[in-house]
């Protein structure tokens, strides 16, 4: 079950970053578009998770929107988080919306980069707080109890494996 969850995950992600990188070229916002497909499409089913033969279910009373959100909040959002602050601690940076906005980024004073020495410390705080997030999610993630991992147990929800119809 672990791994059929794990490739919908995946297959999620890619479908989002394929649909939305073209259109808006920031992680942030990618990240974004993934919580909100994650959160919208929680009630019905992602293509990830129809792919592979899972689906998301709630209690008796039904999934409602603040289950959905905390378990989007936790499942999309924190490993989100967590790539873009490793991708940003490793200097990687595609400031559209922020420029966008007209805002400069700290690390770029009147159109001139930083040097790496005066934000090193910058950059390795991003790096590790982006892998402290990525490994919360893969620790809570594995915490896999039958059909729920914590944050199934934390929202109500579990995932279950749809039955094929016989021929």
């Amino acid at each position: 079950m672990l791994v059929r969850r794990l490739i919908a995950r995946l297959l999620d992600w890619l479908l989002v970053l394929v649909v939305a990188w073209p259109l808006v070229h920031e992680p942030v916002l990618v990240v974004l578009c993934a919580a909100v497909y994650d959160a919208l499409l929680l009630r019905l089913n992602t293509l990830g998770k129809v792919l592979t033969g899972l689906r998301v279910v709630g209690p008796a009373s039904g999934l409602n929107l603040r289950r959905a959100l905390a378990r989007t909040l936790v499942t999309t959002a924190l490993p989100g988080a967590g790539v873009v602050l490793v991708l940003t601690g490793l200097g990687w940076r595609e400031p559209a919306l922020m420029a966008g906005l007209g805002w400069q980024q700290p690390w770029v004073v009147v159109g001139e980069h930083v040097g790496p020495g005066s934000a090193g410390w910058l950059s390795s705080l991003l790096l590790v707080g982006g892998f402290v997030l990525l490994v919360l999610s893969v620790v809570e993630a594995l915490d896999l109890r039958g059909t729920r991992t914590w944050h199934d147990r934390k929202a109500g929800t579990a995932v279950v494996r749809l039955k094929v119809a016989a021929r």
